[in-house]
This record gives C-alpha cells, structure tokens and sequence, in this order.
C-alpha cells in the first residue's frame, strides 16, 4: 500500500460522466491518498484508493500503462460509452476520464497515460459465491444474466469478454455492463456466429469455477431466446468453449515456470 498525493492531475485533459465527477477531482487535488493495488493486468493497474483523512471514503482507480502500439485507451472507453448511452444499455458509469498523449508519456517515460475513477463498490459483481449459494438461485441468476445478454446481442452489442466477473448486478438494478475493453458495435443484432463467442467465455468461466452442467443449462436458457440455434451451432459452441478453456490453461502453465 502506497501514501500518495497524485503530482500532476491537472496536467491531463478531462471529461466528467457523473455530476459528483468535479467534486471528486477537486478532492484529489488537494488531499492525500493510499493506494492498493487490486490486479495488474498487462497494459494497466487497478487500485483502491482511500483517503488518509477519511478511510472511509473510497474509490476505485485504473490506470493505463503507455506503449508504442497501443491506441488510446480512455478514448476508446468514451466512444462505446457514447454508443452504449444512445442505446440505453445499461452501464455502470466512472465519475470521470482522463488521459494525456500515450507516446509522449512513453517517451517522458511517465509509468500512466491516463484512466478512470468509479465508485468503490463493494456489492454488485458476480463472484462465485453468486452462483452457488443454491441451485435454484444460480440458476435464476443464469436467466437474468443470460436475458440480458440476448438484449445487448439484440441491439448490436458485442461484449467479448464476457467472464461472470465481468457484471454488475443488484436486485435493485439488475444487470450492468462494467468493463468495455474489447466491446464492438454492429449496426443490426448479432449472428449466430457472434452470439456464440459471447456466450463461450461466460460458459467456459462458470465451469472453471465448478458450476454443474453449466454448459448445457446456458445453452438451453439462452436458446429459449433465440430458437433459431442448431445442432451444427451447439458443436460450434463447444468447440469454443473447449478453446477458451485450453487457452487458460496454457496461460496458467505459463505464469508457474
């Protein structure tokens, strides 16, 4: 855990999403922080960063490394936002982006180039206790999370990395888009094809954690929304899932040597 004081907030470029998003930054400006690292995924950090003089005031952090080939990261974010917004798709927002030039922050040899700050939130995202407390709340929270799905796939959303952990979901809100790395955007509802690459990270993560025939209940729910898949579509499905499955396993071999 760091103590910190962010040296140059004011030297990025902003743009607020959320009212409070002023007010956040204009705390930060002034006060002193810790900050946790949470994962260090490659390109990026995530912190929790929580304020000396009030620990209880929390808020989420990442923050995205510069490279020679990497596109803008933040401004990426803010364009499937804008199109996520006009669709009405539901989204859990950050109170503000920023970012600064990628390449020159590599060349200055700055560790960020840019980020986001979102609410600290310690409910909402799908953990595998989410999935087994029961059998019959699992599976009622396959079918609401699965329902929501085939309503982003209806209006052209294509999530890609759709991993449980990659939601958010109350009682109050139901289901929200939280990471939209990869996200893409078709001017008509997905294919078969597409639909099936949505739904093989989803089956492939609930298995890994240990969900009962998981596979077949996904593919059985999602398929009372969408009829039209076949017998040639469910090899296709499996095949995928098989994929995404010995590719995780290579990167778990992978990071133990």
């Amino acid at each position: 855990m760091w103590i910190a004081l962010f040296p140059n907030w004011k030297s990025y470029r902003y743009v607020f999403l959320k009212e409070e998003g002023r007010t956040i930054l204009s705390f930060l400006l002034e006060h002193n922080f810790y900050l946790e690292c949470q994962k260090i995924p490659k390109g990026q950090r995530n912190f929790i960063l929580t304020f000396l003089e009030n620990p209880e005031k929390r808020l989420f952090l990442k923050l995205f490394r510069p490279g020679t080939l990497k596109r803008n990261r933040p401004k990426a974010y803010l364009k499937a936002y804008s199109i996520l917004q006009k669709i009405s798709a539901p989204l859990l927002s950050p109170y503000f982006v920023f970012w600064k030039n990628p390449l020159l922050c590599l060349l200055l040899k700055e560790s960020f180039y840019g980020g986001m700050i979102f609410p600290y939130l310690e409910k909402g995202f799908l953990f595998e206790s989410s999935f087994i407390q029961s059998l019959e709340s699992g599976q009622n929270l396959l079918k609401k999370l699965l329902s929501f799905l085939y309503q982003l796939h209806e209006r052209g959303v294509y999530l890609r990395d759709t991993k449980f952990t990659n939601f958010y979901y109350t009682k109050e809100e139901g289901f929200k888009i939280f990471d939209l790395e990869g996200i893409s955007f078709l001017s008509s509802p997905l294919s078969t094809f597409h639909r099936l690459k949505d739904l093989a990270p989803l089956a492939m993560s609930l298995e890994w954690i240990g969900i009962p025939d998981v596979r077949e209940s996904l593919w059985r729910i999602y398929k009372n929304f969408y009829p039209r898949l076949t017998v040639k579509d469910y090899l296709l499905y499996q095949r995928l899932i098989e994929e995404k499955k010995k590719r995780r396993e290579r990167k778990l071999r992978k990071a133990k040597k």
